[in-house]
């Protein structure tokens, strides 16, 4: 058996160029087979992925405005009710005073109509009291007329008539 010494530590020229070529075709032939494609496609996700990154922070600024505005109607929302409620306010304690006003003037008619009504009374009375003491006096004299008595006996039937006037 014999070995080639040489030939093993000193490989073959032509070997090494014809490795050494098909080694450049292989590496060609990836990188344009599979380099080139792999890195469009990893160039076209990374500019969606921007894309996605920069509409995510426009909608995150729309929202933050939406947020804003909605703040800023909900307090213009609140000054306006704050508004309502103090005018229905004034309107109501407008309301309570003329209805408190037109109540008191109402109490003033019927108390003065009561006391009209009373004076009248207190005349009508007065009348019927100086009608009767009229008529009592004139009773007296006709009772005092009829008897012809003495001025003693004109007292006690005066007293007797009164008495039985007070009777009635």
């Amino acid at each position: 058996m014999t070995f080639d010494i040489e030939g093993v530590l000193f490989p073959n020229l032509l070997t090494m160029l014809v490795q050494l070529c098909s080694t450049v075709v292989l590496f060609l032939l990836c990188k344009k087979l599979l380099w080139t494609p792999a890195r469009k496609i990893l160039e076209t996700r990374r500019q969606k992925m921007n894309a996605d990154l920069e509409n995510a922070r426009k909608l995150q600024q729309e929202a933050t405005a939406d947020l804003e505005e909605a703040r800023n109607d909900l307090a213009r929302a609140r000054d306006r009710s704050d508004e309502i409620v103090k005018e229905a306010r004034r309107e109501a304690q407008e309301l309570r005073d003329e209805i408190v006003s037109s109540a008191r003037k109402e109490a003033r008619d019927v108390m003065s109509d009561a006391d009209k009504t009373i004076a009248l009374k207190k005349k009508e009375a007065r009348e019927e009291i100086h009608d009767e003491m009229v008529s009592v006096a004139i009773a007296a004299v006709s009772r005092l007329l009829e008897e012809k008595a003495g001025s003693e006996d004109d007292e006690k039937a005066i007293r007797d008539y009164i008495s039985e006037v007070k009777g009635r």
